[in-house]
């Protein structure tokens, strides 16, 4: 069956239009695919930092004023941050005396993840090697948590029970898609996302 030249014209409209609609549709579906990409990323980012957390108050409200239990801290938490999170980006860790809801730090330790090798003692007398440096002095050294349910006279300020001690994690998660440059270009930045994730446990009480 031949086909007229209005025929032909009309299916050639027909196919010129498809194209468009794909052309349009395809960028489209793209960037939702990045985006949930890079959503699935940012929620695991979440959930590992807090797992790490979580993992280095267990084991400092275990280890109490142990000395060598700031280093134990953080290399189990440099264990715990595994693919597709990255460790490099840790930003820092912080290990204080805190409120039982983790608001407030009383007192605490601020370790700064600088990258090398700095070499520790933990608190089983191994030496590991660490790329973290202790900032603006030592405010909550091991040796000042306190674990006794009576309190503890030496420490500074004394206290009348346990301590809450609690470990926050500062990572930077940057994104992993081209996703960024579109909310560059619209004035979004393109710096990633800082996460905090804090977790407060009551120190292992002695009697």
């Amino acid at each position: 069956m031949f086909k007229t030249r209005r025929q032909r014209a009309t299916n050639r409209g027909h196919s010129g239009q498809a194209l468009v609609e794909f052309a349009l549709v395809v960028p489209m579906l793209m960037l939702l695919v990045m985006a949930l990409f890079e959503l699935a990323l940012l929620f695991n980012a979440f959930v590992g930092i807090n797992r790490a957390s979580q993992q280095g108050v267990h084991l400092a409200a275990t280890l109490g004023p142990t000395i060598g239990a700031d280093c134990s801290i953080l290399r189990q938490i440099e264990d715990d941050i595994a693919s597709p999170n990255d460790r490099n980006e840790i930003r820092s860790v912080i290990i204080g005396r805190t409120t039982l809801n983790g608001e407030t730090f009383f007192d605490k330790q601020t370790w700064t993840r600088v990258g090398g090798s700095n070499p520790c003692t933990q608190a089983d007398g191994t030496i590991a090697q660490i790329p973290y440096v202790l900032q603006g002095g030592s405010d909550y050294p091991e040796e000042d948590r306190c674990p006794a349910l009576k309190g503890c006279d030496w420490t500074s300020p004394t206290r009348s029970t346990v301590d809450n001690i609690g470990v926050s994690i500062v990572y930077r998660h940057a994104w992993a898609t081209p996703l960024n440059a579109a909310f560059d270009f619209f004035g979004g930045g393109n710096t990633g996302w800082t996460i905090e994730q804090r977790n407060v446990f009551r120190m292992e009480p002695t009697l």
